[in-house]
């Protein structure tokens, strides 16, 4: 992959110099450009994760709108205090037609790389300088390397919030000796499956009617795995290989989320752990599903082809709060039974404490009531009425 780079530019004349963005370019530097300190500084504030370097003229306005001849240098100091209070990772540069009148030792120290426009020397040093410091950048170096899944973190696929919770699994992968309680380091990767499930529903993979429920991050990923039985699958959803690292990483990041556990106890072994393998097994996995994803949803965005792929299958039959007539016809050895609609070939099962307090057998015929499960995908028996 050819490797480019975002620089933020802040200069008020920049629409002038074309040829500035050209000379970028060949170092493969991607100039964003804006004419004021407040522009440039809200931007980065915004989506600081997006930028490699910053470059500043030396001399710009405060706002956007400003009018022509209220132009500043104090706005360039206001500037890099403003940078180096978000990140002091970046590194800033100064580009300016002006460098011999803002040659002062205040100026020097507080811009050490300054360099004058409309000289190919200074602005060819300029941006082979502006390159190495991307490329030696930690962060960058770490956005190149997990390509995919820092750039799934974006508002037009999972949202830009997500980048910190990736970036964070990211540097535990790198550097696994800054993993400390690690039961919970869990939470984020669930953050961010509730992430890609609303994107999921966004481009029509998922159901309203599931992302909406309570249940909607079990639903969601039951759905995905093409075993929702309220369903008719017209085609694979997702590779079954990420539909099942999905139910995986939902069954250990929920179990986790509470102290005790619901069924594997994760917190407690996580704690107990005198290892950081399962955790890390999970950041691998979660990494898996983020790359897979990024070129899916660019490959699958079309909503209404993603909705053909799918369809509810007709139970009006059985409609909750309906009542609905119909037979016993079976009563397993374990106590569970099986009611038969009678305009519906799909069963419903009845568990064991109403068979009993119903004295059920095989044959009754009984109304029932129903009731969606919370993740809606099983039909259970709300009530029952026997027939005379």
């Amino acid at each position: 992959m050819n490797k480019k780079y975002n620089i933020l530019w802040i200069d008020d004349q920049y629409e002038s110099l074309s040829a500035v963005h050209k000379t970028a370019a060949d170092f493969n530097l991607k100039l964003w450009p804006f004419k004021s300190m407040n522009g440039g500084c809200n931007e980065l504030e915004s989506n600081l994760s997006k930028y490699d370097a910053v470059l500043l003229d030396a001399k710009f306005f405060e706002n956007e709108t400003d009018e022509p001849g209220s132009e500043d240098t104090k706005w360039v100091h206001k500037a890099k205090d403003r940078i180096r209070d978000l990140d002091r990772t970046l590194r800033y540069f100064v580009l300016t037609g002006q460098v011999k009148t803002y040659e002062s030792p205040e100026f020097n120290n507080a811009f050490p790389y300054v360099f004058e426009k409309g000289l190919d020397r200074d602005e060819d040093t300029l941006f082979a300088m502006l390159k190495e410091s991307c490329e030696n950048r930690e962060l960058t170096k770490l956005k190149h390397k997990y390509y995919n899944a820092f750039e799934i973190c974006k508002d037009n696929y999972i949202g830009a919030k997500e980048f910190e919770r990736v970036l964070k699994i990211v540097n535990h992968i790198e550097d696994p000796e800054k993993i400390n309680n690690q039961q919970d380091s869990l939470s984020p990767l669930r953050k961010i499956l509730e992430s890609i499930f609303k994107k999921l529903n966004a481009i029509g993979l998922i159901p309203d009617e599931i992302q909406n429920n309570p249940g909607a991050i079990n639903g969601a990923s039951i759905f995905l795995s093409g075993n929702n039985q309220n369903y008719k699958y017209n085609e694979e959803l997702i590779h079954p290989v990420i539909s099942e690292s999905i139910r995986h990483l939902i069954s250990l990041t929920q179990d986790a989320s509470h102290n005790e556990g619901t069924k594997l106890r994760a917190d407690s072994y996580l704690s107990d752990s005198s290892n950081t393998f399962l955790y890390q097994s999970l950041c691998f996995s979660i990494l898996e599903v983020l790359e897979y994803l990024k070129t899916f949803i660019d490959d699958n965005a079309d909503k209404s082809i993603n909705e053909s792929k799918w369809e509810l299958k007709d139970n009006s039959s059985i409609a909750p709060g309906n009542w609905i007539s119909g037979q016993v016809i079976r009563i397993a050895e374990n106590g569970y039974g099986t009611f038969q609609p009678d305009n519906s070939n799909e069963g419903i099962t009845i568990l064991p404490k109403m068979v009993s307090r119903y004295q059920l057998k095989d044959g009754d015929n009984i109304s029932v009531t129903t009731k969606p499960s919370q993740d809606v995908t099983k039909t259970f028996i709300n009530e029952i009425r026997t027939n005379s």
